[in-house]
C-alpha cells in the first residue's frame, strides 16, 4: 500500500503516493482502497477497525477496507411520512420498446432539434379528495431556484417514482476479485415490474458471492438474486419475485439516455447516507467527464464517459436513478468526490442494450481488445501529432465532436498487444501500406470497420457485436494513418465466475479488473483474493501464485489439479508474485485440509446463486509423518546424539569437535601460507555455549480462527527450552508464542522444521515432537540446572535465540526476585499470567526467550563442563490502554515447570490435563510501609524483612486484588464475612506464613472444600475458612462455527470479567462463548463477540452438544430466520435474528484428538450443497487446450472449462420463477 491509511470516519487526510501514472487531462482522484480516496463508491459499507476487540458502537462509512477484524452494522431505516393512498399504481410509464438510439442516429441528430418531453401524467381525480401530507424534506438540494411549473411537476413525479426505489441491504460472503467480505447498503430501482428486474451499480450487484434483500418504501422486503453484472461498466441487475410484493405495486422507471443534456434539472432519489429515502437535486453540468478513479485493488470503470453534477450524494446512494422532471432515468448514480459536492453518473446507453437482451432471455455479448481508450480534445491531439488537415476533416464530419479516442494502455498478452519487435518487424512497421499488428499508447483512433468513431458508444456498438470476430481499426500513429486488424475477445472469458476456498484462502483466475491496473498479463498465475490460514504469512491479498510444489499454476484449474494431490500437513514451496512486481518470492506453506473445508464455488447467473462442490483431501501417503505421540518406552532409536543429565549433577561427556555456529559470510579462498596455519580450537567456554544453544528451539504458531481471545490475523513465535528427550521429548514455551490448543505448530530444532504437539497447557506450554524426524546425528542437549537460587544484584548472562537461529547474548543483573507477576485484564478476554513469582532483569537481551546463567561460572568453566541454567527468561503479554504490550521476565523453573515435567515422565503421559484448585482470587504486592499502616504487628513486620534479606529483596506482602470468578449464587452476609475480600492482607494459609506469591504453589487444594486462611482486615487478624474453587479451563478441545460465529466453551479469562451482579451468564455449565464473528456471515449483523448464547429459537442451550442436537432436530431451511438469545459480561440480554445460509456458512465442528494432537473438522449442516455441480448436472466438464501466457516455451495447458446445461434440474434452492 502506498501512503498512510486513513479513517473515513475521522476524515484524517494522509499523505499518499499515486501508485501509477495518470494520463494527461485526468487526475488520480482516489488512492488505494486503504488510503483516503477523493471519490467513493456510493454504497454504504462499514469501515472496520483493526483487532478483535468487542464492538459496542455501530459505525458506517463509504467503502470497505481490507481488514480481517470484526465489526457489525446497524441499519437505520426511518419511517417515511407519506400516505400510500397518494401513490397511484396507474401512473407509471412503460419501459422503452427498443435498445435505444444507435450511434449513427445520435451522430446524425440535428443540432437544433428540440428534445421531446414525455407527456405529463395526471393523478386520478379521487386523489383531490384525500388530505395531502407534505413530501419528505429534500435533503441537501444545491439548486437555487426552481420554476413554479417544474416544482408542480416534481410534486407529481416524486410520489410516483418512489414506488420503484429500492433500498438494498447486501452481504459479500467471500472476498473475490476487487471485493472484500462484509455488509453494505445501497440503492436500486425497478426497470421491469413484470419480470422483477432492478437496476443498480456493478459494485452493488458485485462480482463476488452476495446475499441481498430489497426493501420498498412501504417496508416490504424481497429477496434479490444478482443475475448480471457488467465486467467493466458500473451497472448490474437484480431479480426478485413480483409475487413477493403483497401491498404495493412497483413503479417501473423508464431508461432514457437520449434525454441527457447540459443544464437539465435532475433529482437523485435513493438511500443516501443509509437513510430510507433521500431526494437530492442538481443540474447536469457535464456529459463527457472521464470515468472516476477509485484506486488500486478496487473496482474502476473505464472506456466510457460519465456525467457530472453537484448533487452531493454520499454512501448508500449507489444505484440511485438520476431522474428528469418526468420521472425518467437519464443516468445511474455511481460515485462522488470527497472534497467537493460533485457526483458522477453512468450514462445508460449500454445499459439499455443489456437490459433488453436480458428481458428477451438472451446472453449479453461483451467484447474486449484488452485496451483502455481515453478521449482527448483536438488541441491535445495536435500535440500528439495530428495534422490540421485531419482535424479539419474530423470537425466537418461531426461538428459536435470535440475530440477523438486515443489508446491509453494496452494490456500485455491481450488481443491488441503488439508482438515483440524484431529487426524484420521494425522494417515492416515503417511501411505505411503494411497493417500494424497491434495498438500502442498514443495511437489516435479514426475508424472501426469503416465507421468514423468519436466516442466510446460508437466503438463498443461494434466491438460488442463482434465477439470472436475480426475488426479493422484505422489509427494515426506518428502522423501516419495505419490499419490494424484485431480479433475481439470475449470479455466474459477473462472475468472470473468461480473460486476455490482452500485452507481459509480464496483463489480464482486473475481478472481483467485487477490485471489492468498493474499491466499484468492475464494467465500468469492464480490470483489469491484472501490469504487466509494456509498462506497467512504472505501478502495480505492481491497476489499471484505462480508455482505450487514446483509445478506452474497459470490458472485456477491447474492450481486445483496440483493442490488435490498434496496431503494434509505437508510443507511445500510456493512461488508468489505481487501484482505489478517483476520477481517471484518463495513462500513455505503448510497444506491444510483439517481446519478449513476445500470447496469450489461456481456462479449460476440463471438463478443468481453460487453452486458448491466440496473437494475431498487426498489419501494419506507413507512419507507424511503424523503427529502421533512419540514412543514412551524409554529408548532412543532415531540416531540422535542426546546428552541427558542425571538427577545428581555430573559433568556430561562432551564432543570437543562439535562445530560452532556456521559463519554466513562468504568463503575466502586460502593461500598456501594460510593453509600451513593450524585452525584455532574452540575454548571450553565456546564449546559449552554451543552445547547450550543446542538445548533451545524456535517455534512458529498458526491460528485458524479467533478463539479464546487470540486473533488469527497475527503471527505467534518464540524461543523454548528442551527439557527432556526420553521417554517423551518435552520443550518449554511461554503462552505468548503458543496461545491455545487449536493451532498448527512448526518447530525448528537442529536446523530442521518439524511439527509439534501440545502435551500440557497452563501458564506455560510443554510441547512434544516426533524425534525420528530429526536428521541422523543431530545433537540435542538437555540443560543442567543450577541448584543455587538467584539473588538480587547478582551478575548474570542471558543466552537466547533469534528467529534466524542466531545466538543472542546479554550481560545484566537481577533487579528483583519474588515480586508478583500480575498482568492486566485484556479485551477481548484472553489468558494472562497471574499469581506467579517474577525474576526481574535489569536489561533483557534482544530476543524473546533464553536461559539465565551466572557470570561467575562462565569465568571458570573447564573442558567438558556444561553451563548450569539458573532460570529461564520468558515473554509475557498483556494490554495497556487497549494496546497489546510485551515484556520479558525470569521464571523459576524448579518451582513452576520441572515438577510437571517429572510427573509427565513418570506416568508416561501423552497429554497432561489436570484441573486447578485454588482460593479463586488474584493477589498483588503491597508495600510494607502501607501494610504496616494498616495494622500489621511488629513481629510480622520483622518476619517480612528477615525473609526478604535472604534474597537481597524488598518485603512485599500479598493483598487480595480481584475475585477470579463471580459467585454462582448470591452470597449471604455470613458467607461474605467468612470469605476473602478485596483489600485483605494475606498472612497465613493452613498455619504457614506467606511472604511471597511463589509459596502458593506449595499448597494442594484439590479435593478440599475450604482452606484455613489468616488475613489482616481493618487492623485485625481474622481466621477464615475460605472456600476452595475449581478454576475454569483456559483452553479447550471443541469449537463450532454456527451462522459464521466461532463458538466454544467458556474460558477462565472470560469468566474473570463477568460482573458480580450478572445473573444470566452461564456459570453452572460449560457455556457457549462467542469468540469471533466472520466477515460476510449472517452472524456479522447481530451476534456479538464476547457474548454468551443462552437459547436458540427459545430452546435453552448450554453446551456444544446441545447446539448440535438442536440443529439435527430443527433442520433449519435455507433463508430461514433463527432467533438467538445472548448475554454480555454485565448480564444484559439481547436477541439476534440471523438468516440461515448453509451454502456458505454451514454448522462446522472441530474436535481435537488428545492422543494424536490432531483436529478433525466435521460438517453438521448444509450437506445438500456438498456436490451441487456433479449431483445436479448443472455443469459439465469439458477439456480444451488453451495457450498459457505463463509458459515461455509455448507449452499448452489443459484447462477444464465449465459449460452450462440449462435443462438440468436444480435442487435445494428457493428462487423466484420469472
Amino acid at each position: 500500500m502506498e501512503g498512510q491509511q486513513e479513517s473515513p470516519i475521522s476524515g484524517v487526510k494522509p499523505t499518499a503516493t499515486a501508485p501509477r501514472t495518470v494520463p494527461p487531462g485526468q487526475s488520480l482522484i482516489a488512492e488505494r482502497r486503504r488510503s483516503k480516496p477523493d471519490i467513493v463508491l456510493r454504497s454504504e459499507i462499514p469501515r472496520t477497525s483493526s483487532g478483535p476487540a468487542e464492538i459496542t458502537t455501530p459505525v458506517s462509512a463509504t467503502f470497505r477496507p481490507r481488514s480481517d477484524s470484526l465489526i457489525s452494522v446497524e441499519h437505520s431505516i426511518p419511517e417515511l411520512p407519506l400516505e400510500e393512498s397518494l401513490l397511484s399504481p396507474d401512473t407509471k410509464d412503460p419501459p422503452p420498446d427498443s435498445l435505444g438510439p444507435t450511434h449513427d442516429e445520435l451522430e446524425n441528430r440535428p443540432i437544433e432539434a428540440p428534445l421531446t418531453k414525455s407527456p405529463t401524467i395526471e393523478l386520478p381525480s379521487i386523489i383531490s379528495t384525500i388530505p395531502v401530507k407534505p413530501l419528505p424534506e429534500i435533503v441537501n438540494e444545491p439548486q437555487a431556484t426552481i420554476s413554479a411549473a417544474d416544482k408542480e411537476t416534481w410534486d407529481r413525479t416524486l410520489p410516483r417514482v418512489i414506488r420503484g426505489i429500492v433500498s438494498i441491504k447486501a452481504t459479500t460472503v467471500r472476498p473475490f476479485d476487487t471485493e472484500t467480505a462484509g455488509d453494505y447498503t445501497a440503492t436500486g430501482f425497478v426497470i421491469d415490474a413484470k419480470r422483477g428486474l432492478i437496476l443498480s451499480n456493478r459494485h452493488v450487484v458485485s462480482p463476488a458471492p452476495i446475499t441481498a434483500v430489497g426493501i420498498f418504501f412501504n417496508y416490504e422486503e424481497v429477496k434479490l438474486a444478482p443475475i448480471y453484472r457488467d465486467p467493466v461498466h458500473d451497472f448490474g441487475i437484480f431479480r426478485y419475485d413480483p409475487a413477493d410484493l403483497k401491498h404495493i405495486t412497483a413503479t417501473e422507471i423508464p431508461l432514457r439516455p437520449d434525454l441527457a443534456r447540459v443544464g437539465l434539472d435532475i433529482k437523485v432519489v435513493g438511500n443516501d447516507a443509509g437513510e430510507k429515502l433521500s431526494i437530492l437535486g442538481s443540474t447536469l453540468a457535464r456529459l463527457d467527464r472521464p470515468a472516476p478513479i477509485y484506486g488500486s485493488d478496487m473496482y474502476n470503470d473505464f472506456n466510457t464517459f460519465y456525467f457530472q453534477a453537484a448533487s452531493g450524494t454520499s454512501g448508500g446512494s449507489s444505484g440511485s436513478p438520476v431522474l428528469n422532471v418526468q420521472g425518467e432515468a437519464i443516468a445511474l448514480n455511481a460515485g462522488g468526490s470527497r472534497s467537493s459536492q460533485s457526483s458522477f453518473y453512468l450514462p445508460l446507453d449500454r445499459v439499455v442494450r443489456a437490459v433488453e437482451l436480458i428481458k428477451r432471455g438472451e446472453p449479453v455479448p461483451r467484447g474486449t481488445l484488452q485496451t483502455e481508450f481515453f478521449h482527448q480534445s483536438y488541441d491535445e491531439l495536435k500535440r500528439l501529432g495530428m495534422s490540421d488537415e485531419n482535424m479539419m476533416a474530423c470537425r466537418e464530419r461531426n461538428s459536435e465532436a470535440t475530440g477523438l479516442l486515443t489508446v491509453r494502455m494496452v494490456l500485455k498478452g491481450g488481443p491488441a498487444a503488439s508482438p515483440q519487435p524484431t529487426n524484420a518487424a521494425n522494417n515492416t512497421e515503417e511501411d505505411p501500406s503494411i497493417p500494424i499488428k497491434g495498438l500502442e499508447p498514443s495511437d489516435i483512433l479514426l475508424t472501426c470497420n469503416g465507421k468514423y468513431i468519436t466516442n466510446f458508444i460508437g466503438l463498443w456498438e461494434i466491438i460488442d457485436e463482434s465477439v470472436d470476430k475480426e475488426i479493422t481499426l484505422e489509427v494515426y500513429r506518428a502522423k501516419v494513418l495505419r490499419k490494424c486488424t484485431l480479433k475481439v475477445q470475449d470479455l466474459h472469458s477473462i472475468t472470473p465466475d468461480r473460486f476455490l476456498h482452500f485452507g481459509g484462502a480464496i483463489f480464482h483466475d486473475a481478472s481483467y479488473q485487477e490485471c489492468r491496473w498493474y499491466n499484468e498479463a492475464i494467465g500468469n498465475g492464480t490470483f489469491c483474493a484472501s490469504s487466509g490460514f494456509m498462506m497467512w504469512n504472505s501478502y495480505s491479498r492481491d497476489f499471484l501464485v505462480t508455482k505450487v510444489d514446483g509445478k506452474p499454476t497459470p490458472n485456477l484449474e491447474v492450481f486445483m489439479q496440483v493442490i488435490k494431490e498434496i496431503p494434509d500437513y505437508k510443507r511445500i514451496q510456493c512461488m508468489t508474485r505481487g501484482l505489478g512486481k517483476s520477481d517471484d518470492q518463495l513462500l513455505m506453506v503448510d497444506v491444510d485440509w483439517h481446519f478449513y473445508p476445500a470447496s469450489l464455488f461456481v456462479r449460476d447467473d440463471d438463478k443468481g446463486v453460487w453452486r458448491r462442490e466440496d473437494i475431498s483431501p487426498p489419501a494419506a501417503v507413507e512419507d507424511v509423518k503424523t503427529l502421533a505421540p512419540p514412543t514412551v518406552d524409554g529408548e532412543t532409536d532415531s540416531g540422535i546424539d542426546v546428552e541427558s543429565v542425571p538427577s545428581s549433577p555430573q559433568p556430561p561427556e562432551t564432543d570437543a569437535a562439535t562445530p560452532g555456529p556456521q559463519d554466513p559470510s562468504p568463503q575466502i579462498e586460502t593461500t598456501d601460507e594460510d593453509s600451513d596455519e593450524e585452525e584455532e580450537e574452540d575454548t571450553p567456554l565456546d564449546v559449552a555455549i554451543e552445547e547450550l544453544r543446542c538445548s533451545m528451539a524456535y517455534v512458529r504458531c498458526f491460528l485458524p480462527h479467533t478463539i479464546y481471545g487470540h486473533t488469527s490475523n497475527q503471527s505467534y513465535s518464540g524461543v523454548g527450552l528442551i527439557l527432556a528427550v526420553d521417554p517423551i521429548p518435552l520443550i518449554f514455551f511461554d503462552r505468548t508464542c503458543i496461545p491455545t490448543d487449536m493451532v498448527d505448530i512448526r518447530l525448528t530444532i537442529a536446523n530442521k522444521n518439524i511439527a509439534g504437539r501440545i502435551v500440557y497447557m497452563g501458564d506455560f506450554v510443554l510441547l512434544t515432537f516426533d524425534k525420528t524426524l530429526l536428521p541422523e546425528g543431530s545433537k540435542i542437549l538437555i540443560p543442567e540446572w543450577d541448584p543455587k537460587p538467584l539473588k538480587v544484584r547478582e551478575s548474570v548472562k542471558i543466552f537466547g535465540l533469534t528467529s534466524d537461529q542466531l545466538l543472542s547474548t546479554k550481560e545484566t543483573t537481577i533487579s528483583s526476585i519474588g515480586t508478583n507477576s500480575n498482568t492486566w485484564a485484556c479485551n477481548p478476554p484472553r489468558h494472562r499470567l497471574i499469581n506467579t513469582e517474577n525474576i526481574s532483569i535489569a536489561e533483557g537481551a534482544s530476543c524473546w526467550g533464553g536461559v539465565i546463567v551466572r557470570m561467575e561460572q562462565l569465568k571458570s568453566i573447564k573442558p567438558g563442563e556444561n553451563i548450569k541454567v539458573a532460570a529461564w527468561m520468558m515473554t509475557v503479554s498483556s494490554q495497556s490502554s487497549g494496546t497489546d504490550s510485551y515484556w520479558t521476565q525470569g521464571i523459576d523453573m524448579h518451582r513452576y515447570v520441572l515438577p510437571i515435567v517429572r510427573e509427565i515422565e513418570e506416568k508416561k503421559l501423552a497429554r497432561y490435563d489436570h484441573s486447578t484448585w485454588d482460593l479463586g482470587f488474584e493477589f498483588s504486592d503491597a508495600a510494607l510501609p502501607t501494610v504496616s499502616a494498616m495494622g500489621l504487628s511488629q513481629k510480622r513486620f520483622n518476619d517480612f524483612v528477615k525473609q526478604a534479606k535472604k534474597i537481597r529483596g524488598v518485603a512485599r506482602p500479598l493483598i487480595v486484588e480481584t475475585r477470579m470468578q463471580p459467585p454462582k449464587t448470591t452470597l449471604t452476609e455470613e458467607e461474605e464475612a467468612n470469605g476473602l475480600k478485596v483489600g485483605d492482607i494475606l498472612l497465613e494459609i493452613d498455619g504457614n506464613p506467606i511472604y511471597k506469591v511463589g509459596q502458593l504453589t506449595e499448597f494442594k487444594f484439590e479435593g478440599r472444600e475450604t482452606a484455613s486462611v489468616l488475613v489482616l482486615r481493618n487492623s485485625q487478624e481474622l481466621l477464615l475458612n475460605v472456600p476452595v474453587v475449581k478454576s475454569w479451563p483456559n483452553t479447550g478441545d471443541r469449537v463450532i462455527q454456527i451462522f459464521g460465529a466461532i463458538v466454544h466453551a467458556s474460558h477462565a479469562a472470560a469468566i474473570e470479567q463477568v460482573a458480580k451482579t450478572a445473573r444470566n451468564v452461564p456459570l453452572d455449565s460449560e457455556g457457549l462463548y462467542i469468540s469471533g464473528v466472520s466477515y460476510g456471515s449472517p452472524a456479522l449483523d447481530k451476534m456479538r463477540p464476547t457474548f454468551w448464547i443462552l437459547s436458540i429459537d427459545d430452546h435453552p442451550v448450554a453446551t456444544i452438544d446441545d447446539v448440535l442436537q438442536l440443529a439435527r432436530e430443527r433442520k433449519w431451511a435455507q433463508g430461514e430466520y433463527v432467533r438467538i438469545k445472548q448475554v454480555n459480561r454485565v448480564g444484559i440480554t439481547s436477541i439476534a435474528s440471523v438468516k440461515v445460509d448453509d451454502r456458505f456458512w454451514p454448522l462446522y465442528q472441530w474436535r481435537m484428538n488428545h492422543e494424536t494432537g490432531k483436529w478433525k473438522m466435521t460438517k453438521e449442516t448444509g450437506l445438500q450443497y456438498n456436490n451441487e455441480l456433479s449431483n445436479n448436472g448443472m455443469k459439465q466438464f469439458k477439456d480444451k487446450v488453451v495457450p498459457s501466457p505463463a509458459s515461455s516455451e509455448g507449452v499448452q495447458i489443459t484447462q477444464t472449462v465449465l459449460q452450462e446445461n440449462k435443462e438440468a434440474p436444480l435442487v435445494g434452492e428457493a428462487v423466484a420463477t420469472v
